[in-house]
């Protein structure tokens, strides 16, 4: 069942965030999205069958749904594993977690990826759906499990044998927590292990032989 958090604390309870790093994040998130337009044609690497992603995460999350006087800062870990069907379309599922002292927001979910390999690049998207939790350590504590829907891309650099860069991911996510919706950016990087290749096709010339 639901709970109200405002049962549990008040907004006076809550203390303020100490950092303002919005326009910071926007603008990484902005470059992100537009590293993702398509750019002039080039010859694309080969694609990994196998993708396994993990690093570090940044959560701009929308506490103030909560009662907090702002939106909090939370840092943690983020963890993938994606299986490429073709070299422009695979699967991914993702399991993450973001924290500070006062709560924290974890979240699985899978979904379709779209890739777009470019010179020693990736470029990818994808819509993701699953669950979001969340644990609020104001007022005695309270949580809540519901469901997440994230929505993001990045860029991948390759690095060297089954070792890629994951340079930037950007995610949109969205969380429907304790009977609010919850509108959060968060902002990953790390090391990608891949793992089989998916070739570029090459094109065979055609025949010019006299029958």
């Amino acid at each position: 069942m639901n709970i109200s958090p405002t049962v549990f604390w008040s907004p006076d309870k809550v203390r303020r965030s100490k950092t303002r790093p919005e326009k910071a994040l926007w603008a990484a998130l902005v470059c992100a999205l537009w590293s993702l337009l398509p750019c002039t044609p080039a010859i694309g690497q080969d694609v990994p069958r196998l993708q396994l992603f993990g690093g570090y995460s940044y959560l701009r999350f929308d506490s103030k749904t909560f009662g907090f006087a702002d939106a909090s800062n939370l840092n943690g870990w983020n963890g993938a594993v994606a299986w490429n069907i073709t070299r422009n379309f695979g699967g991914i599922a993702e399991l993450s977690g973001q924290y500070n002292s006062h709560m924290n927001l974890r979240d699985f979910a899978a979904g379709p990826q779209v890739l777009f390999p470019r010179g020693n690049k990736i470029f990818f998207a994808h819509v993701l759906f699953g669950k979001g939790r969340t644990f609020i350590n104001e007022g005695g504590g309270v949580g809540d499990t519901q469901r997440a829907y994230i929505a993001g891309g990045g860029i991948d650099l390759s690095f060297r044998h089954r070792l890629d860069i994951r340079v930037v991911q950007a995610d949109y996510i969205r969380t429907q927590l304790l009977q609010q919706n919850q509108n959060n950016i968060r902002i990953s990087a790390g090391i990608v292990y891949t793992w089989g290749t998916l070739r570029r096709r090459k094109h065979r010339p055609p025949n010019t032989q006299a029958p």
